[in-house]
Formats: structure tokens, sequence, C-alpha cells
């Protein structure tokens, strides 16, 4: 799944991307070399061997750049399914810094910036303005 299409309710725009990803729950460590596609809101993490339960509270890190150098994306998630190819991660708290650098990585890859601007403006952080 790419962008938001037509009948597609989603808040935020998924960005089809590829990036590491580890994500850490109750002493399990799963790391990836490659999600499917990242939004403000989450992102799906491809890992057919190793999942999480669904509902699974999480740490995720999004390596921009590679694990040992670059730019380091973490936010706390939630499992919000799985499949079997991998696990959709729901963001449910982040940091200012990793807001503002996952904010940049789907500008920047979005083939609609503009839409995901509007997105963006619409939110407080993860939460739609009231």
């Amino acid at each position: 799944m790419s962008e938001t299409g037509e009948g597609d309710h989603r808040e935020f725009t998924r960005v089809p991307i590829k990036i590491e990803v580890q994500i850490d729950s109750g002493g399990k460590s799963i790391f990836s070399e490659q999600t499917r596609d990242v939004s403000m809101k989450g992102l799906f993490m491809l890992c057919k061997n190793q999942t999480l339960a669904e509902g699974a509270a999480c740490d995720v890190v999004l390596f921009l750049g590679g694990r040992e150098e670059g730019i380091r994306i973490e936010v706390k998630g939630m499992v919000e399914r799985l499949t079997p190819q991998g696990m959709g991660i729901q963001f449910t708290e982040i940091g200012l810094e990793s807001y503002e650098h996952l904010q940049n990585l789907v500008l920047y890859n979005s083939p609609d910036a503009h839409k995901v601007e509007k997105e963006i403006k619409d939110h407080v952080g993860l939460k739609r303005r009231e």
C-alpha cells in the first residue's frame, strides 16, 4: 500500500520507502532491513519470521543512513496488525526532534508534499486538531 487513495480514510499519507527499523518489546528485539511504507502515524515493516503479538506496546527506531551512522527516529508504538509479510506499527508517542525528522522523511519522499503539509497542519503531533 502506498499513497492514500479514493475511499481510503487514513489521516496520513503512506510513503513507500525502504529504511532499516528495529522494534523492541518485552525483552524481544526484531530488526528488519526494510519498511514497506512509513507515514506520520506509523509504518509497515517486513519481517516474515519474527513478529510481536497484536496490541503489543513497543519501542521503534528508524535508522536513516544505517544503524551505525546517521539519524535515528525513536518512537513508541503498538502493533496494529499482522500479515504474512510483517507488522503494521501505529505510533503512539514521539519526541519533538524525532517528530521533525519523521516529518521531513515523509515530506521529502512523498509525491504530493502539499497534501502531506496539510495533513501535518491538521494535527498536533500525532493527534487531530479539534
